[in-house]
């Protein structure tokens, strides 16, 4: 998966690289172009140095593939983790996206919350001992949150208030 920039300077998934900025084509793994028509860099390029560790605009919580290349999962800071209902869990991404506007924020599914979410919370900079909503839903009104201390996962009605809390997945 890349991204692209097109002519009104929106984002947009495209499965091929791209970006032409003054005749010089640019890997948008290791570089976007933003509105203004200037190069930043996303995604680090390389591997944190360490697991819990400050990176990508939250903290290194695992590595797909070692540190010589593929896949990093970074959970967004606790300043942004919100208490919703299910319904309204999509406030975590967009708390984490004023915190570090990557564009790429997500909240897990269950599978995701428990591994490497729960597997890795060592590497989280804080979490709460609460239940996390997941994206994933249950029969009728109950909903997959999933508590992060222990991989739990009770049957919990949506209108709960729980805390959510976004992730990214970077490639390196």
């Amino acid at each position: 998966m890349a991204l692209c920039v097109n002519q009104s300077g929106t984002w947009r998934l495209i499965t091929t690289l791209c970006v032409k900025q003054s005749s010089t084509w640019r890997d948008v793994v290791t570089g976007c172009i933003n509105q203004s028509g200037t190069w930043r860099r996303f995604g680090g390029g390389t591997a944190p140095t360490t697991l819990g560790s400050s990176y990508g605009g939250g903290y290194a919580i695992c590595l797909q593939g070692g540190f010589a290349g593929g896949v990093v999962w970074i959970v967004a800071p606790a300043a942004t983790e919100v208490s919703r209902n299910w319904y309204c869990r999509d406030d975590a991404v967009t708390t984490a996206q004023a915190s570090a506007a990557c564009g790429d924020w997500f909240v897990p599914t269950c599978g995701q919350l428990k591994n490497p979410g729960s597997t890795c919370r060592t590497y989280w900079d804080l979490y709460s001992t609460a239940g996390y909503w997941s994206t994933t839903q249950r029969y009728g009104p109950a909903a997959f949150p999933i508590v992060v201390a222990n991989g739990g996962s009770p049957n919990t009605n949506k209108t709960c208030i729980l805390c959510v809390r976004s992730f990214r997945c970077v490639t390196y």
